[in-house]
């Protein structure tokens, strides 16, 4: 009997456990911690053998962090799983922050799959980009930041004169856009300086319009390759823009080209097998820039867009390439698709508002009237989720460009309580 270890339910509400061929020559075991396996709804949870919840790794990291596990509690319920297991054992992890942590395990227990050498050229942003530098892939000119000791005016020169002004200032390993600074003057480094510390690199400002390429790949092979385009840029959404992107038509000349671009970054890198989600710009000079890449799928509303937009159940296919789990096809109805994800601004949330589209809109909202929120400083703190679908493919796009100017929801200040 195959045993397949998760570690972190992210991704799986995509998971089709029906197409699964000889369910009961499998084992599904899932290591969540207590504060992700809370938000998991209860129907989604009933194909799995057995959870083990543990601790929470980082109970004060806000929602970036919701699925940190605790390590020693998480190592001890691999152990649970080896000693009872009769048969092969793989463990598998598609959330980001957990990556490295899996890769350790596996390591550490003799498993099969990526190890942390593998897994870092994906969460180091400075490591990553140094190895497409020596590989010949365009690159945001960078450096590794270091805090301010001194004149905040001479350390903004100095990274000014390496890279342009205005400039990024990122984690060299965060997900979601959490903790992304826009630098244009002394005084606004100083500032981000106070909050950040270390860990974090400076970056290139870039100007374009921002791409996705969504990959499953195996043996170094491109399986399958998508593209989808945003309607904004990261910056954008902490600014209230909803965060929206379209998957492109495969016969799109895009899509061929950036694939192709997407391939070359994953062998520089090392491509392991499974699912990639890397980021790049397009340029108005027609230039492609690479932004950053990870080795797991991107957020569950862009899978769940995906996996009807393409007819694929990409979980399953997953778990194929790294576990030899097979799996029946895919057989609904496939539809153009696409999502989107509703940020948040500051006060007490008072009416929500559905887009006024010429598709099928599903809406999933996370908050609701009455409630305080604060404003949106990573895609893992959202208002809600919309899932967009139209058998026509041009109506789709042009519903796509009407979000440009939708306004979600509705405050009121927490001053007039």
């Amino acid at each position: 009997m195959k045993t397949l270890v998760i570690l972190s339910f992210r991704a799986l509400g995509a998971f089709r456990p029906d197409l699964v061929r000889e369910r009961d020559q499998v084992r599904f075991e899932l290591i969540v911690s207590e504060a992700e396996w809370a938000t998991v709804a209860p129907e989604a949870r009933t194909w799995l053998d057995r959870v083990q919840v543990v601790p929470c790794g980082a109970p004060d990291g806000g929602a970036l962090l919701t699925s940190a596990v605790e390590p020693d509690a998480a190592r001890a319920a691999l152990r649970t799983v080896l000693a009872e297991a009769d048969g092969p054992v793989t463990l598998h992890c598609f959330d980001e922050l957990s990556m490295e942590f899996a890769a350790e395990l596996r390591a550490e227990f003799g498993l099969p799959g990526p190890r942390p050498a593998d897994i870092v050229p994906f969460r180091d942003k400075c490591v990553m980009k140094d190895r497409l530098v020596a590989a010949g892939v365009r690159v945001p000119r960078f450096g590794r930041y270091r805090p301010i000791d001194g004149d905040p005016g001479r350390a903004f020169a100095a990274i000014a004169d390496q890279v342009g002004a205005p400039f990024i200032l990122k984690p060299v390993d965060a997900a979601g856009s959490h903790g992304v600074y826009l630098i244009g003057t002394a005084e606004e480094l100083a500032a981000a300086d106070a909050l950040i510390g270390s860990g974090y690199e400076y970056e290139e400002f870039v100007a374009g319009t921002m791409y996705s390429v969504n990959l499953l790949s195996h043996d170094s092979q491109v399986i399958f390759g998508g593209v989808t385009e945003y309607l904004v840029n990261t910056l954008d959404v902490r600014r209230g823009k909803v965060n929206a992107d379209i998957n492109l038509a495969d016969d799109d000349p895009r899509v061929e080209r950036m694939v192709a671009f997407a391939a070359t970054a994953m062998a520089a890198l090392g491509w392991p097998d499974g699912a990639s989600h890397l980021e790049l710009f397009h340029t108005s000079d027609d230039e492609l820039v690479f932004l950053e890449v990870g080795a797991r799928f991107k957020g569950l509303a862009g899978l769940a867009a995906m996996q009807r937009n393409y007819g694929i159940a990409f979980v399953n296919a997953a778990l194929q390439i790294e576990a030899g789990l097979e799996s029946d096809a895919y057989l609904e109805e496939q539809v153009y698709c696409f999502d989107a994800v509703m940020p948040l601004r500051s006060g007490v949330v008072e009416t929500l508002h559905r887009p006024e589209l010429n598709s099928d809109v599903d809406v999933t909202w996370k908050v609701r009237p009455g409630e305080v929120v604060e404003e949106t400083d990573s895609l893992f703190t959202a208002g809600g989720t919309l899932l967009v679908s139209n058998k026509d493919y041009q109506v789709l796009y042009d519903d796509f460009y009407r979000l440009a100017d939708y306004q979600p929801i509705s405050y009121r200040t927490k001053d007039s309580e």
